[in-house]
């Protein structure tokens, strides 16, 4: 199935699980892809191939020995030549990707993006989890948010390589703007471990470019297009976008707290005999997506991101957190430690205090001190009369 053309006006196609773009002419390719990778002059087509083999099951993908299965798989049943071809691979269906154009003037960018987060997200600087010497095969789980940027224009190598600066930036600041969790560190992603972008230019174009920064309509064109691609792809594979980010689950399980979390404390709050788990589960999800709440919460995180990243003090956090946690119990007895000692990482005081946003809620949720206008609770009456 053909889903349209590129800014070179190179067809785009989708078959066997596969996003093939054949080129219709000379092509300037920059790419991270493990074959043909690096600056390429002489390559006739790339593709990004779902690689996901199902729940449960290992990927092939990522085996060793599979360099003559996938070059005989490019051949026979994708009709390319294996030594002209650079390639990607993800867990994303192609079914997933997100295709946008814009036009300024003489120049045409386009970005085409599958993007997930879901198995490997993370944030730059996290402790790593594999290890490569002397070129010895390493074991990744692929997820990754694959994107190729076609530029119809001639650039050089240095804009080139200015455009792979930019266009990562461009993902980073989705992730960023969808506060996307990392599910390795507490922190927000920048990406996935395993992520991969190609920069097409047209070889043959007289129209030469040679900067591809932010500064620049180049620059603001790719960035814009593979931000918002990122973020598309990421709500048609994952369902991840601002509704779903809209609630205190989603806020908060950066820092480890799910519905479990509540479970553990109402378990550790109440006395055997007077427990009722059903129902203050039950009004907790009546909250999640209550929108002051939300708010709240989001402040709250905020500080807790502040704090890991030494922008604020311990007690500048706590007596922060303590405005914010008395404006949820709407109530002045806050269980919140105000005293820091002097020996104290960011990270105990951090989990002190989602100890006590934890605590503070799950109080409210058990006496049933809801004051808040939960629409959830609106729906339950409404449904009720």
């Amino acid at each position: 199935m053909m889903l349209g053309l590129t800014a070179t006006g190179d067809p785009i196609h989708r078959y066997h699980r596969c996003l093939v773009v054949p080129f219709c002419g000379s092509r300037k390719v920059v790419s991270t892809a493990m074959e043909h990778g690096g600056y390429q002059e002489n390559l006739t087509a790339i593709f990004n191939q779902d690689v996901n083999p199902g729940p449960g099951r290992l990927c092939e993908h990522m085996e060793a020995g599979q360099e003559e299965k996938m070059q005989s798989f490019i051949r026979e049943v994708l009709g390319l030549d294996p030594d002209t071809v650079a390639r990607m691979a993800t867990i994303v269906s192609m079914e997933s990707v997100a295709i946008k154009s814009e036009t300024y003037d003489i120049l045409t960018v386009t970005a085409i993006t599958t993007a997930s987060l879901e198995v490997n997200g993370g944030r730059i600087g996290e402790k790593a989890t594999s290890y490569e010497k002397n070129g010895e095969y390493v074991n990744l789980r692929p997820g990754t948010i694959n994107s190729m940027v076609f530029v119809s224009g001639n650039m050089t190598p240095g804009c080139m390589a200015r455009a792979m600066v930019t266009a990562t930036e461009a993902k980073t600041a989705a992730c960023q703007e969808l506060m996307a969790g990392s599910l390795y560190s507490n922190g927000i992603a920048t990406g996935s471990g395993t992520d991969n972008l190609m920069i097409i230019c047209d070889g043959e174009s007289t129209n030469r470019l040679t900067y591809a920064g932010k500064h620049g309509k180049l620059g603001e064109l790719i960035g814009r297009l593979v931000r918002d691609t990122v973020k598309e792809s990421l709500n048609q594979h994952m369902a991840l976008n601002p509704v779903t980010q809209h609630r205190l689950f989603a806020r908060m399980k950066r820092y480890g707290v799910t519905e479990g979390t509540f479970f553990k404390k109402f378990n550790e709050l109440s006395q055997e005999g007077q427990r009722d788990f059903p129902k203050w589960i039950d009004r907790l999800h009546r909250l999640d997506q209550e929108d002051e709440l939300v708010t709240m919460t989001s402040l709250y995180v905020h500080l807790l991101d502040q704090l890991g990243w030494g922008l604020l003090s311990g007690s500048e956090a706590i007596n922060g957190g303590v405005m914010i946690l008395k404006q949820i119990a709407k109530a002045q007895s806050i269980n919140l430690e105000r005293s820091i000692k002097q020996h104290e990482s960011a990270e105990v005081v951090i989990q002190k205090m989602v100890n006590s946003f934890v605590t503070t809620l799950s109080e409210m949720v058990m006496a049933n001190e809801i004051n808040l206008n939960s629409e959830g609770e609106k729906k339950s009456n409404e449904k009720t009369v």
